[in-house]
């Protein structure tokens, strides 16, 4: 596992030991990123929840997005995504949270942060995507224009938040991508 691309193109991650975590694989992260790169910005902040080795959030600060959360409630985790953001030598921009989604998203709420990118890619058993983003949005959590990955192992409804616009959808054999663009208010 690796990073695919930006300014830590090649940078070899660490991978959790066990069942318990699905990392998205090299060239399913490269399609998406290959899709997001264009629209990231220095003046993005990102979460990458259910982070598990924070492959995807580090993904995307090599592609250009100022900081990012990282959050999983596993210590398994967190012990790898904080080696693999110290390979990066960028510490500073990162933020790792040992806390379920939901204490996270509270946690972010009372910051007030303002998130740029949402990736989420929580266990496949879960089936929970569609609610994260319901929850971030009750809680304000997006900025107008935001982007949304959602990674599972099922087709999503064609339904999605009226404020969500889809970008794409794509199928990589057992796995699901969608990404879709906040387009509400921020104040929402």
């Amino acid at each position: 596992m690796r990073v695919v691309g930006g300014q830590f193109r090649g940078l070899n991650l660490q991978a959790v030991k066990g069942q318990q975590t699905r990392p998205t694989s090299d060239k399913v992260k490269e399609s998406i990123f290959n899709i997001l790169t264009p629209y990231l910005r220095a003046d993005m902040t990102g979460l990458d929840l259910f982070a598990g080795t924070g492959a995807l959030g580090i993904e995307a600060y090599s592609r250009g997005i100022k900081d990012v959360y990282l959050v999983d409630k596993s210590s398994r985790a967190i012990a790898v995504m904080t080696a693999n953001v110290q390979k990066t030598h960028q510490e500073v921009d990162f933020t790792i949270w040992k806390q379920t989604a939901a204490q996270a998203l509270n946690h972010l709420a009372q910051e007030q942060v303002k998130l740029g990118l949402l990736l989420l890619d929580p266990p496949y058993r879960l089936r929970i995507t569609p609610q994260i983003v319901e929850n971030c949005l009750q809680q304000g959590l997006l900025k107008q224009g935001a982007l949304i990955m959602l990674e599972t192992d099922y087709l999503l409804p064609e339904t999605r938040p009226s404020q969500c616009q889809l970008v794409t959808r794509k199928q990589y054999g057992q796995t699901f991508v969608e990404i879709w663009q906040y387009q509400g208010e921020e104040d929402d």
